[in-house]
């Protein structure tokens, strides 16, 4: 049993993982590259969204793109790019759009998500201080073949006790007034959750600070020291960092981590775009899909946040214009009463994404105590408490890992390396 933990990465994975290792009673550093308030823990639409929880590779998705791939403002844009490792993460991603492999993602998604809710609700019981709506969500059409498609799609999480009710344009009216007369089908997910992400990450970290969790921000991992299968330290800030365990919840950035400890992940930057309105033309009551555009609403205490587009190949976080032009247009079809005023200030968010869309949990490959927990692609947020118990429990081993061994057997790092099977190992920390 480790004694203390490393976690590189302070996002809303690291944050919620630190808080699951004091409360299990480990002496944790928490370090990050930046200010801990940047990237895509809080540059998202805070969605806790188990009935969206499949992943990004599926069928039709490669068609689609190529159709897109003309339009700099579409909802999903593979950027050309001769860089090779973004090359090989796109034929791999390839692979995985048939029916076979997403099934089974969606099967895993499914598995991992169940406890989602529950484990949100806690937080709010255990003090940990963010804003949370219990609204549930609206998905909004403006055609019925759409609908009936993310019908289809959404069928598995009913299992889990999250149901997709299909309703008509009227009926989405009846609960959404705002929503425009071209929206004519719609489904009601009512267990979906919404948060302020900048409002959890200041609650998780305010959390952790009174478990007597230190935190070393604005110092970037510049090396990893290894002694044979281990992690000796970490070099951040010009600082040494020792430790039993070490856990890599850096985002987009784990993949140069992994490498760094000697086994590279192939986790890709996904670039999302958005903007905050307060302006206040609009008023919600639920968080809301707009199912063509793909974009995500969510009303807040102060404002209504809007996110969207998926962009492959970029690695900067500069805002495109014109995609957010694309975000706004889309938001006015489906919301005719919203006016954003002036161009909006956005931002943008790097999401860590995977070949197969599946998030990476469990150990390193040949390190005996390291930890990886990143891949979310779009669902962050919502595993972020999940994935802490997963890691807890690879942390306490014995029987608390084998009650979980054969759910989280799909997400092992190891599925990525050729030539060895993807079969879940024990305990880092038990292992030492």
């Amino acid at each position: 049993m480790a004694d203390n933990a490393v976690i590189v990465g302070a996002g809303v994975i690291g944050l919620a993982t630190a808080y699951r290792l004091a409360q299990d009673g480990l002496e944790v550093t928490v370090v990050d590259g930046a200010d801990g308030e940047s990237g895509a823990s809080v540059h998202n639409a805070g969605w806790i969204v188990p009935v969206l929880s499949a992943p990004v590779p599926a069928p039709g998705m490669v068609g689609q793109a190529l159709r897109w791939m003309t339009r700099r403002d579409s909802p999903l844009y593979i950027r050309p790019t001769p860089c090779p490792e973004h090359v090989r993460f796109m034929a791999s991603m390839l692979r995985y759009c048939r029916p076979g492999p997403f099934q089974h993602g969606v099967a895993a998604l499914a598995s991992l998500s169940e406890r989602a809710v529950p484990l949100f609700d806690r937080y709010a019981a255990d003090g940990v201080r963010f804003e949370y709506h219990r609204t549930g969500q609206l998905m909004a059409f403006q055609t019925l073949e759409a609908m009936r498609r993310y019908q289809a799609a959404t069928a598995p999480m009913e299992r889990i006790g999250h149901p997709a009710v299909p309703l008509s344009g009227d009926e989405l009216r009846d609960l959404e007034p705002a929503l425009g007369r071209q929206v004519r089908a719609g489904l009601r997910c009512p267990q979906e959750r919404h948060l302020d992400p900048v409002d959890l990450v200041r609650g998780l970290r305010d959390r952790c600070r009174e478990l007597g969790v230190r935190f070393l921000q604005n110092s970037p991992v510049t090396d990893i020291r290894l002694r044979g299968r281990a992690v000796a330290s970490v070099l951040a800030g010009g600082e040494e960092l020792g430790g039993d365990l070490f856990v890599l919840t850096a985002g987009a950035h784990t993949g140069r981590l992994a490498r760094l400890a000697g086994c590279p992940l192939p986790v890709q930057p996904g670039k999302g775009h958005g903007f905050d309105d307060t302006g206040g033309t609009v008023a919600l009551r639920h968080s809301v899909y707009l199912g063509e555009a793909k974009v995500a609403v969510s009303p807040l205490s102060d404002r209504l946040r809007f996110a969207g587009t998926m962009e492959f190949g970029s690695f900067d976080t500069a805002v495109d214009r014109r995609r957010l032009a694309g975000i706004v247009r889309s938001a006015q079809e489906f919301l005719p009463g919203f006016s954003p005023g002036s161009a909006p200030r956005g931002w943008t968010g790097l999401r860590p994404m995977t070949p197969d869309g599946l998030p990476v949990i469990g150990p390193l490959p040949d390190k005996d105590n390291v930890l990886v927990a990143s891949g979310h692609c779009m669902l962050g947020v919502t595993l972020a408490p999940v994935t802490a118990d997963v890691v807890s429990a690879y942390v306490a081993g014995g029987r608390q890992l084998s009650e979980i061994a054969g759910a989280v057997r799909p997400f092992a790092p190891r599925r990525f390396l050729s030539g060895r099977s993807a079969t879940t190992a024990g305990s880092p920390a038990a292992s030492r």
